[in-house]
């Protein structure tokens, strides 16, 4: 019976490559995407073995209707990979308040694991990835005005450092997740990677960046999802785990357990990030 694997952002870049490389070790893939024409144009190329869902994870609305249509239809969910992110993008403010970046790189991830972990607890096995990048190892010092901030800074070093934060904030709620999945008896795995620094779209919305992210030094996508790949398919993982790369700056490599932002380790900025995040969703595990 095949599998099935959620991933967020999958109609372009990493999200794409990783979904065609699924589909051809026999997994059933959903294509959970913001734009329409281009989650059906990805269905199309993918074939039978993908589907297209829209949901737009700068919405609490919208990831409820996602997470309820799944139910209502009782999918077997195996895998929910949290891929969708957003780099140096407008600094405005979503409706509900909240910074654009801030809710697609984090909030997104966190609201949208807790709306599907029910699904995803009937299944042995299953797991979260959440997709974390090179740019946590990047703070320092946690500063929690970066935490639903309320800046309207439009520099580039102001986006850079939320980018870098987001990441580190998905990071940390990875582990932290997993630990509160095993303190409850959940069967359900928590596992956190990066992909690395390959060609992609990400860096879109400036021009130097767009530049750099299609240098042709750098590495093609198909490399970024071998830790992805990694984390999903390797069965001896426990939860909790870190997956980079075996070289030293990880920007390609062998897949390999990495350690994360020390920040990460530290149990009580996590279990603060956390009730941070439940308060300000109001949705908890």
């Amino acid at each position: 019976m095949k599998k099935t694997v959620i991933i967020t952002g999958s109609n372009s870049g990493i999200g794409f490559e990783l979904a065609k490389k699924l589909i051809s070790e026999n997994y059933f893939v959903i294509l959970a995407c913001r734009n329409r024409n281009k989650g059906l144009e990805a269905e199309k190329i993918l074939g039978i073995n993908s589907k297209f869902i829209e949901v737009d994870l700068s919405s609490y609305k919208s990831i409820d209707a996602f997470s309820n249509y799944l139910r209502h239809k009782n999918l077997t969910i195996n895998y929910l990979v949290n891929n969708a992110g957003v780099m140096f993008h407008p600094n405005y403010f979503l409706e509900n308040g909240i910074n654009v970046t801030f809710f697609i790189n984090y909030i997104g991830y966190y609201y949208l694991s807790m709306k599907l972990i029910d699904l995803l607890e009937k299944n042995n096995n299953s797991k979260i990835i959440n997709i974390s990048s090179i740019s946590s190892y990047s703070v320092k010092n946690l500063d929690w005005n970066f935490f639903n901030p309320k800046n309207t800074n439009n520099s580039l070093k102001y986006k850079r450092e939320l980018y870098s934060y987001t990441n580190l904030f998905r990071l940390m709620f990875s582990i932290e997740l997993s630990k509160r999945l095993k303190m409850k008896g959940f069967k359900t795995k928590s596992i956190a990677t990066h992909p690395g620094v390959v060609k992609s779209s990400l860096g879109r919305y400036v021009w130097i960046s767009k530049l750099i992210y299609s240098l042709p030094i750098l590495p093609p996508t198909i490399i970024g999802i071998k830790p992805i790949y990694e984390s999903i398919s390797n069965q001896s993982l426990k939860g909790g785990e870190f997956i980079g790369f075996d070289t030293k700056n990880q920007w390609k490599g062998t897949p390999k357990i990495v350690e994360p932002n020390p920040i990460c380790n530290n149990d009580n900025l996590r279990e603060l990030l956390w009730g941070k995040t439940s308060e300000l969703t109001g949705i908890n595990l």
